[in-house]
C-alpha cells in the first residue's frame, strides 16, 4: 500500500472508531441512568426533609447523568456527519461493485475474508478490487 491509500483507508475507518466511541458513551449514559434510578428509588424519590449529604449525592448522580446525556447526544451528532462523509465518497466511486465493497468494508465493518464470501469472490479478488477503488478514489483526495 502507498501513502496515499493508507491515508484514505484511515480516513475512510474513522466510523468504525466512531461507532465503538458511540458504543462506549451509550453504556456510560445508561450506567449513569441505572445509578440515578437508584439513588433516588434508596431515598424515595423524594428528598424534601432529607440530609444535605442525600441531596448532594441525587443531584450528583442527576448530574452525572446529564453530563452523559449531552456528551453522547453531541457524538452521535459528529458520528451521523462522519458516516455521511464516508458515505459520500463511496458513492463518489460510481461503481455499484466497489461501492458495495467499500460499504460492506467501512460502513458494515466486514473483514476481507466475510466480504469475500458475501460477494462471492475469492479473498485475493477482493482485496485487488479493494486497491482498485482506493486508487480511483485518490486523485479526487480531498482528505
Amino acid at each position: 500500500m502507498t501513502e496515499q491509500q493508507n491515508e484514505l483507508i484511515k480516513w475512510l475507518n474513522r466510523a468504525f472508531y466512531a461507532e465503538k466511541k458511540l458504543k462506549a458513551l451509550e453504556h456510560l449514559r445508561e450506567s449513569d441512568k441505572e445509578r440515578a434510578e437508584r439513588i433516588t428509588s434508596v431515598l424515595g424519590g423524594n428528598i424534601k426533609g432529607k440530609s444535605d449529604t442525600r441531596q448532594n449525592t441525587v443531584e450528583n448522580s442527576l448530574i452525572r447523568l446529564a453530563c452523559s446525556e449531552e456528551k453522547y447526544e453531541r457524538f452521535l451528532d459528529r458520528y451521523i456527519s462522519l458516516r455521511e462523509e464516508v458515505e459520500k465518497r463511496i458513492s463518489d466511486l460510481h461503481n455499484d461493485e466497489l461501492e458495495a465493497l467499500f460499504i460492506y468494508r467501512y460502513l458494515d465493518y466486514m473483514t476481507m475474508e466475510k466480504i469475500a464470501e458475501e460477494m462471492h469472490y475469492s479473498v485475493i479478488t477482493i482485496k485487488r478490487k479493494h486497491k482498485d477503488g482506493l486508487e480511483k478514489m485518490i486523485p479526487n483526495d480531498t482528505l
